[in-house]
C-alpha cells in the first residue's frame, strides 16, 4: 500500500493562507493609514481656514476699536465745543441782560414809586424804595410779577412814615422787596 504524506501540502496551504492574511492585514493597515492621513489633512485644512477667519476677525476688531476710539474722541470734542458755546451764549445774555432788566424796571415803575437802593446778590435783588401809598407799592409788585425778568417777589417790609417837605408833613410808605432776576428772559 502506498502512503501519501499530505502534511507538507497542508503546511504549505497554511503558510500560503498565513501570507495572504498578513498581506491583507498589511493592505488594511496601509489603507487605514492613508484614510487617516486624508482625514487629518481635511481637518487641518478646516483648522487653517478657521484660524484665518479668527485672524481676520481680530484684525477687523482692532480696526473697529480704532474707529470707536476716534468716534469717542470726536464725541468728547463735540461736548466740549457745545459746553463752550453754552458758556458764550450765557455770557452774551449776561452782557445784555442787566441793561434789559434795568430798562424793564424803569418802564414798569408806577408814577409815585421811587427806588432808593438796588442790591444784586448773584441773581437775586433786594430793592428799597418809597411810594406815596400802599396801593402804589402793590401796583409796583404786580408789575414786577408780570415781567418775565422778575420772579419770586417777596415784600419784606412796608412802613408808613412821615416826611417833612416844604413845611408840610405828608405820609409815605417805605418798602423793601426781594426777588429773583432772570437776565436771560
Amino acid at each position: 500500500m502506498i502512503r501519501i504524506n499530505l502534511i507538507p501540502v497542508r503546511q504549505v496551504k497554511k503558510r500560503e493562507l498565513g501570507r495572504q492574511q498578513l498581506i491583507l492585514f498589511a493592505l488594511i493597515l496601509i489603507a487605514g493609514g492613508a484614510a487617516n492621513y486624508q482625514w487629518i489633512g481635511h481637518v487641518q485644512g478646516q483648522l487653517d481656514k478657521r484660524q484665518q477667519q479668527v485672524a481676520n476677525l481680530n484684525r477687523d476688531i482692532k480696526h473697529l476699536e480704532k474707529v470707536i476710539g476716534e468716534v469717542n474722541s470726536i464725541t468728547q470734542e463735540k461736548r466740549s465745543l457745545e459746553d463752550k458755546l453754552k458758556v458764550l451764549d450765557s455770557l452774551k445774555k449776561r452782557r445784555a441782560g442787566p441793561v434789559k432788566v434795568m430798562d424793564a424796571l424803569a418802564t414798569l415803575m408806577p408814577a409815585h414809586v421811587w427806588l432808593t437802593e438796588v442790591a444784586d446778590h448773584g441773581g437775586s435783588w433786594d430793592m428799597k424804595g418809597t411810594g406815596m401809598t400802599n396801593d402804589d407799592v402793590a401796583e409796583f409788585m404786580r408789575e414786577l410779577k408780570r415781567s418775565p425778568y422778575f420772579k419770586d417777589i417777596v415784600l419784606k417790609r412796608a412802613e408808613t412814615s412821615n416826611v417833612q417837605a416844604q413845611g408840610t408833613v405828608p405820609q409815605v410808605v417805605q418798602f423793601e422787596i426781594s426777588c429773583a432776576v432772570n437776565y436771560a428772559a
